[in-house]
């Protein structure tokens, strides 16, 4: 009998420990792109002469960059891109409901 003491005290243990967790309340939530007027995307085409061999980075992307382009006191968003042309979104401010609207 001493031998399944351990045993048992395992298996309760770990019973005990899989019971669910609260989710982590976050920062940040995702807003969809009909919603915000962001449709940016930094699309790559890889061909024989341009790809992730011949250029290491290829796949780093281009970068994006938050600043008040246009002096209304709301921040923009400036997209750049690989093969595809930079967009800079303009912030619009809250507009029926929507915390952040932005027109390109």
């Amino acid at each position: 009998m001493k031998p399944f003491i351990p045993l048992i005290l395992s298996y309760s243990l770990f019973f005990l420990s899989c019971h669910e967790q609260e989710q982590e309340k976050t920062l940040f939530t995702k807003l969809p792109a009909d919603s915000t007027g962001i449709t940016f995307s930094n699309r790559i085409i890889e061909t024989n002469a341009r790809n992730v061999l011949n250029f290491e980075y290829l796949y780093n992307g281009g970068g994006v960059a938050l600043g008040d382009f246009n002096n209304d006191n709301l921040v923009d968003v400036y997209f750049t891109g690989n093969q595809v042309e930079n967009q800079l979104y303009l912030n619009k401010g809250t507009q029926k409901g929507s915390s952040l609207k932005f027109e390109n």
